[in-house]
């Protein structure tokens, strides 16, 4: 009932968006960029939540198959940080101040969606001026990827349910521009469940927080 509850919210947000966008350019009677592209990234924000929801389902139904390939994760971390420079650049410094090649068996496109959800989310709480540090090496038998933000830090009462579909300590509530959908943890913890890793957190209020994701060498 909650879960249902959650999703029902976060769809009616956006299409409550749109309908009002949509009213207001038919009663000016002309294109109105701003609401074009208020509406534009509404719809994007639903692709997003559909699409999440989809996976999730099939993660949990035991539908979707993971690929076992060899990948350089450090290129992979490349490929992903590239862009998020250009659009954080003079905002709040993003880096990766140390990497090693190290290669693992995995799934390109889930393990890179992890890598997305978790800088993204660094970044998002991350205030102007502060900093998103990543290092990459290698971990006796594992690779070990590190990503510490400056950011507000998240209350010790919420660590233990963050990675739960949707959830949102009473701080976090209020969405940001961008914000997620509370889906992108819970999505990436199964990820690497699944890929016999795993994702770690802690944090402090004021302070920051670290999130550190191990998966197992390719042998």
């Amino acid at each position: 009932r909650r879960f249902l509850a959650d999703v029902s919210h976060e769809l009616r947000t956006p299409l409550t968006v749109i309908k009002g966008e949509v009213g207001l350019l038919r009663k000016i009677g002309e294109l109105d960029p701003e609401s074009l592209h208020s509406i534009e990234s509404e719809v994007d924000r639903l692709s997003r939540l559909v699409g999440d929801l989809l996976l999730l389902g099939q993660a949990e139904s035991g539908k979707l198959l993971l690929d076992q390939v060899p990948i350089e994760l450090e290129r992979l971390l490349a490929e992903v940080l590239q862009p998020m420079e250009k659009l954080v650049a003079g905002r709040l410094d993003l880096r990766a101040v140390e990497v090693e090649p190290v290669t693992v068996m995995g799934d390109h496109d889930r393990l890179k969606q992890v890598l997305i959800n978790l800088i993204s989310n660094a970044i998002q709480h991350t205030p102007n001026g502060g900093s998103v540090s990543i290092t990459l090496r290698s971990s006796g038998d594992g690779a070990q990827l590190s990503i510490r933000d400056t950011g507000s830090g998240i209350p010790a009462e919420d660590l233990p349910h963050i990675f739960e579909r949707f959830y949102r300590g009473e701080k976090s509530r209020k969405r940001t521009p961008g914000g997620g959908f509370g889906l992108g943890l819970s999505i990436s913890y199964w990820i690497m469940k699944n890929k016999r890793g795993t994702i770690d957190v802690t944090s402090h209020e004021g302070v920051g927080t670290t999130f550190v994701v191990w998966l197992p060498l390719k042998m």
